[in-house]
């Protein structure tokens, strides 16, 4: 009995090790999001680096674009799908979630820089699309009824926050282009359905 109670205990610790770890990446990222939100009064961290379609320096909103937004609302609003889905796609593997994350920033900022029509678009926008897609086609793929649920009731709150009185923010920033800024939220759609694609030979695991 003695040996079958320890040899429980590397497993219990790693879960924790797991969890302690998800959740610094989780909410760590999160937290320098929001840390820059308070520091971004007035928008001028937002102007001075977002991101600028066919701008030279607009290039620089690629990466810096997801930690930049146009009012509390807009960052609340990304917060709550990156949480969720973004803690489902860490359970399934850190690196995981890291390819997902940084390929679909990167899918969705360089396809805003060359197509759109906006003059300066922030957000997270693109990210948490990425999710979605990625979520969308792996679930499709693998048969992973949690990722199809979980995009489900994403695209649920989507369309109330559409439809609804509650209106989902725009990503482009007071004085510029006042419609909704889609080219991140398609590219980075795109991205992430083309990430579970690339990835097809590994499977999410059945929570």
């Amino acid at each position: 009995m003695e040996s079958q109670e320890l040899s429980l205990m590397p497993s219990t610790d790693a879960d924790l090790l797991n969890f302690s770890a998800h959740a610094r990446v989780l909410l760590g990222l999160t937290a320098i999001a929001w840390l820059v939100h308070l520091i971004n009064f007035n928008g001028w961290l937002s102007q001075l680096f977002g991101l600028r379609p066919r701008n030279f320096w607009g290039l620089i909103g690629i990466p810096l674009m997801p930690f930049l937004h146009s009012g509390a609302k807009h960052l609340t609003n990304n917060t709550q799908v990156f949480l969720l889905l973004g803690w489902f796609i860490l359970t399934q593997g850190i690196h995981l979630f890291y390819v997902v994350t940084i390929a679909t920033a990167l899918i969705s900022g360089i396809g805003t820089w060359l197509f759109s029509s906006a003059r300066l678009v922030v957000g997270a926008s693109g990210v948490t699309y990425g999710y979605r897609g990625f979520l969308l086609m792996y679930g499709i793929t693998s048969g992973s009824l949690i990722a199809l649920l979980l995009t489900a009731i994403v695209a649920v709150r989507d369309y109330w926050k559409i439809t609804g009185t509650h209106r989902i923010p725009s990503q482009i920033l007071p004085g510029e282009n006042r419609r909704m800024a889609w080219d991140a939220h398609l590219y980075g759609f795109m991205g992430g359905a083309f990430i579970a694609l690339l990835l097809g030979d590994m499977r999410l695991s059945h929570l």
